[in-house]
């Protein structure tokens, strides 16, 4: 498809209306940048609002690498959007900064699809997402970014080219020094799991926006600092090989990793390299990147002296290895420690500076992230785990997960007995600690809870041989547990897909809510053109709902006496898997509530949101609007926000029903803000189901969709709602 020069389509689903683009205000960063390595994972800082894969055309597996442009050339992926390739690059202009959108409620009738994007516009798209993923002072409440004009004349190089946006981080070293008290063992745990979901989610995140996407390249500085830490070159090596096959085993297709060899250029190299070429090229490597990058006649105490940025990195060098290497030279003196600590950290200046000098010269037209706070002028800050609290990176600390999913770092030996148990990986290490609960205990059954990126629970028998029946399944337990963290999906056990014990088990969830068609409905495409039917019976995509928004019932106001119609909305949506979609088809889209809050930008804040109301009037199932709808109201059992919604459904956009949303008492750029945040990766799950899969999800702490489905795969589940 043609487009004009400077336009492109809009992506959908996951396209902003771009007649009320929101631009998110966002808080800037007043701490000190640093020029040293990534190893130092030290922050004061805590995230103002603290922050998963269909498909790709690409996987992680290794591929002939040399050079970095050989190396990112190997890795990009090929297939670029036809839209984008016809767009012509725009002359440069000394300065491409955006001005501000007024809140000002455009005509929109809905019937023809938005105008389409220009380039501006689609880089101020990817530059919002780049914001909503950033690390910022807890203290700092700017509502101006002020290196947002830097990065967006960083992406515009990609979109006119039409290609996959490239990032670069330093990061993922090694495990601390400190394996008695900071972590749990040498290797990759839940820790680098999740953190590699977390950037695998900021890539697709950007393709939401941007067709072709992006990646973001590790680029590992465990070699930097291993033998001033007394890390062998080995545990660096194992480290390494064992965050790329975690990535592998992730789908986490958009994460690529890069070695030293390639910020020297070195040619002719072959991935996967083996155990030995890396031991024995290791420390020449290491060396020759010193002896390339550092800055010639470079005083590292002049530096420490006179540059504040090198002296904030000092002090937080000598901090962190206090305990990085505090179960060593224990017959020292303090006094004789502090000068060792303070020869380390002068020798990790020197090499952070080498390195960092490396990454600017080899990697310059990437979009660098970086794990440490900065004033942005050269790398946008962000905490690559989406935690509370405090940021660490997980080869500082151990991962500590509440019973609702809710993520801290810390310490190992910090984490109490008494109220956490030290969860084991499939191969028996150590992984993360799990709040304890009795909803983890089921009798007679031997079962794992994996919590996945970014909300929900799947159980699944622990040795795959064995075959439980879902008739003997605790589902007290079970919506329990889905109240804490929606939603739980039960897989690999038998009897799932039998139409009695089906049934049953939605009586021992609960009180079923029956429909006018019974209480089971088969989800599937019921092929039917007619305007007034259903899209939950179609292949199309579905908006952002909570189910019961329009199983209507008059009731009485006790209020004033006065009949009124309302939703009866249930509490639990009860699926199993009759005939999955095939992989990235017909998605199941479900966005947390707390997550949603949990990660709501600054300034917008939750008792702002508390206050909104807003109204809804559909095509076809009524004659009178629905109005004054709350948009948070509290969860009936435990008393946190829940965000009640219904997204606007356009003519353009379905065969079927739409939806006229309008905020009643506040200004409409809201319901963009409430839809970036819906879909948010950080926020929404985007799911799909595998064959036989039980889910539950607490429909009133969730919002979910449906993306669109290929007609004729036989997409078919079977729902029963539950109170």
């Amino acid at each position: 498809m043609s487009v004009p020069a400077d336009t492109a389509p809009m992506p959908y689903p996951g396209a902003n209306i771009k007649s009320e683009l929101l631009r998110i205000p966002v808080v800037s960063t007043k701490a000190v940048e640093s020029d040293a390595s990534e190893y130092d994972s030290s922050s004061e800082f805590e995230t103002n609002s603290t922050r998963s894969s269909i498909e790709s055309d690409s996987g992680v597996s290794e591929k002939p690498l040399g050079s970095v442009k050989q190396a990112i050339a190997t890795e990009i992926d090929p297939n670029a959007s036809p839209a984008l390739n016809n767009i012509e690059p725009e002359p440069a202009k000394p300065e491409d900064v955006s001005e501000p959108v007024e809140d000002v409620e455009v005509a929109y009738d809905g019937k023809k699809p938005p105008t389409p994007r220009t380039v501006a516009d689609i880089c101020e798209d990817i530059v919002a997402v780049l914001a909503r993923y950033r690390l910022v002072h807890k203290n700092d409440t700017s509502k101006v970014w002020g290196a947002k004009a830097k990065f967006l004349n960083q992406v515009k190089r990609y979109v006119v080219r039409g290609e996959a946006v490239s990032m670069s981080l330093p990061a993922f070293p090694f495990k601390s020094p400190n394996k008695k008290t900071k972590v749990l063992g040498t290797l990759p745990d839940k820790g680098e799991e999740v953190a590699l979901s977390h950037l695998e989610g900021l890539c697709l995140a950007i393709r939401d926006v941007y067709e072709p996407g992006a990646n973001v390249f590790i680029v590992s500085d465990g070699l930097m600092y291993s033998d001033i830490l007394g890390i062998s070159d080995l545990e660096v090596w194992r480290y390494g090989q064992a965050l790329r096959k975690m990535a592998r085993d992730q789908g986490c297709d958009h994460v690529r990793f890069l070695r030293l060899r390639n910020l020297l250029g070195a040619e002719g190299t072959v991935e996967p390299i083996t155990e030995e070429e890396y031991l024995k090229d290791a420390p020449q490597f290491r060396n020759d990147l010193l002896a390339k990058y550092l800055p010639e006649k470079f005083d590292v105490d002049a530096h420490i002296a006179k540059d504040a940025d090198t002296t904030l990195t000092y002090r937080g060098y000598i901090k962190f290895l206090e305990t990085d290497l505090a179960d060593q030279g224990e017959e020292e003196t303090k006094a004789q420690m502090k000068k060792r600590y303070e020869a380390i950290a002068k020798k990790m200046i020197v090499r952070g500076k080498a390195f960092a000098t490396s990454i600017a010269k080899n990697l310059s037209e990437h979009v660098r992230l970086s794990i440490h706070p900065s004033t942005e002028q050269s790398k946008l800050s962000m905490s690559i785990i989406p935690q509370i609290g405090r940021s660490h990176t997980p080869w500082h600390g151990a991962l500590i997960r509440a019973v609702d999913g809710s993520i801290t770092m810390g310490h190992a030996n910090s984490v109490p007995a008494l109220t956490h148990e030290l969860i084991f990986d499939k191969e028996g290490r150590p992984s993360y600690f799990r709040e304890r609960s009795d909803l983890f205990n089921w009798p007679g059954m031997d079962v794992d809870f994996n919590y996945i990126y970014p909300t929900g629970i799947v159980v699944t028998p622990r040795d795959p041989d064995t075959k439980y029946s879902f008739h003997n399944v605790h589902m007290k337990k079970v919506r329990a547990l889905s109240e804490a963290c929606s939603p739980v999906v039960l897989r690999g056990f038998t009897d799932t897909t039998d139409q009695h014990t089906f049934e049953a088990k939605a009586y021992d969830c609960g009180t079923v809510q029956p429909w006018t068609f019974g209480i089971r409905q088969s989800v599937r495409d019921a092929m039917n053109p007619d305007p007034k039917a259903s899209t939950v019976t179609s292949t199309e995509a579905m908006p952002m709902h909570y189910d019961g928004f329009f199983f209507l019932k008059k009731e009485i106001d006790p209020a004033d006496g006065v009949e009124k119609i309302v939703s009866k909305v249930p509490r639990f949506q009860y699926f199993t898997a009759i005939t999955p979609s095939p992989p990235g088809d017909g998605m199941t889209l479900f966005a947390s509530s707390q997550l949603f809050f949990q990660h709501l930008p600054a300034p917008y804040t939750q008792s702002e949101l508390e206050k909104l109301k807003w109204d809804c009037k559909h095509s076809s199932n009524w004659d009178h609007h629905m109005k004054d709808l709350p948009l948070v109201t509290p969860h009936p059992t435990n008393g946190k926000p829940c965000v009640r919604w219904h997204e606007p459904w356009y003519q353009w956009m379905t065969k079927f029903s739409t939806n006229e949303i309008r905020i009643s008492n506040g200004e409409q750029h809201y319901k963009e803000l409430i839809r970036n945040m819906l879909y948010d990766r950080r926020v929404c799950l985007y799911f799909n189901f595998e064959q036989a899969d039980i889910l539950v999800a607490d429909n009133i702490s969730m919002m979910h969709t449906r993306t669109a489905f290929t007609p004729g795969t036989g997409r078919e589940l079977w729902r029963i709602h539950i109170n």
